[in-house]
């Protein structure tokens, strides 16, 4: 059975894209594929956007009414603390702050409830457990202050006791930490020291050179002390140069002398003491002589004897360019900082 065509369709012809699927939308205008996945796209948005509102007021629901909880318990707590009734505040306060970590998320709360938690503890006789609440007060909020007025004089004192003792042991902590942290800059300092030692020695080794020097006989046989000399020990060589020095200069100006007397010509009232002057002259010389080759002979003797066969001689050599500026950067590389 045919169905007779709309006069829609007479008046205003169906609109279409190329390639568009026969689906129509609400006007009679046909949506190409991509149209219609934007707006599902847009509408799968709206439907995550509003779910995740209703989340969100349904968490903030809870949370209200949790502060709004907590802050009942509280009140009722401090008001069986207010009549007395410190065992009762003791189990409330408990529940509220006696657990780790706190039933009570407010920071604010927290804090009140264990100063009264402590009070209450103090009443009832638990001291140490009362100093435990007082020790964690001050531990959230170490320039927490309790008022004189509000509190009997047992608890203050209590409360300041704690809190004088926080700080002394803070301070403590501090000063050790400043100790450990000086200690710490002096070895840094002491091992800066050491490397800086070890590099000036590396530096001296790696510019000496040592060379082996052959030491000779015929050097040892020469007198005036230089057989001492190649030996090492010189002491001895500048004494025995010293006094083979002094009996040849002695000796030579007494034979000066007696050659002087030898071309005179005195009279025979100075022959007498010209013949004395000779002789003094004459004994002079062949003493200072004897003297000399004695010593010489003692000098040659004892080099011989003690005959050093070579010595090492230290050379230096200078560095190559690259280590010299390398010697230099590691000589600025270190600048102690001290904190007190």
């Amino acid at each position: 059975m045919l169905r007779p065509k709309s006069h829609l369709s007479r008046v205003a012809p169906r609109l279409s894209w190329p390639g568009a699927d026969p689906a129509v939308c609400p006007r009679g205008v046909t949506l190409p594929r991509r149209a219609r996945g934007l707006q599902t796209s847009l509408l799968q948005r709206a439907v995550r956007a509003f779910a995740a509102l209703i989340v969100s007021l349904v968490l903030f629901s809870f949370v209200a009414l949790a502060s709004a909880d907590d802050l009942s318990s509280f009140e009722a707590a401090r008001a069986r603390y207010e009549r007395h009734e410190y065992a009762r505040a003791v189990d409330a306060f408990r529940a509220l702050v006696g657990t780790d970590p706190p039933r009570v998320a407010n920071a604010l709360l927290v804090l009140e409830s264990r100063k009264y938690f402590a009070a209450s503890l103090l009443f009832v006789g638990s001291k140490e457990e009362a100093r435990a609440q007082f020790r964690l007060l001050l531990q959230q909020e170490p320039d927490y202050t309790l008022d004189p007025l509000a509190f009997p004089t047992e608890v203050v004192a209590l409360f300041d006791e704690i809190k004088e003792a926080i700080r002394h042991d803070l301070s403590r902590k501090r000063e050790a930490e400043q100790q450990r942290e000086l200690e710490a800059q002096r070895d840094l300092l002491r091992t800066e020291q050491q490397r800086r030692t070890n590099l000036r020695r590396l530096q001296s080794l790696a510019e000496s050179q040592e060379l082996l020097v052959q030491n000779s006989r015929w050097i040892a046989t020469v007198p005036f002390g230089v057989g001492q000399f190649q030996n090492g020990d010189r002491g001895l060589g500048v004494a025995l140069a010293m006094a083979q020095g002094l009996a040849v200069a002695t000796s030579v100006v007494s034979y000066i002398g007696h050659q002087r007397i030898a071309d005179d010509n005195p009279t025979m009232q100075e022959l007498r003491e010209t013949r004395r002057v000779e002789r003094v002259w004459q004994t002079t010389n062949l003493v200072s002589f004897s003297t000399f080759a004695a010593l010489a002979l003692i000098g040659i003797v004892d080099a011989h004897v003690r005959f050093v066969p070579g010595h090492v001689r230290a050379k230096t050599r200078p560095l190559p360019a690259d280590l010299q500026y390398w010697l230099k950067q590691q000589g600025r590389g270190f600048a102690p900082v001290f904190r007190f």
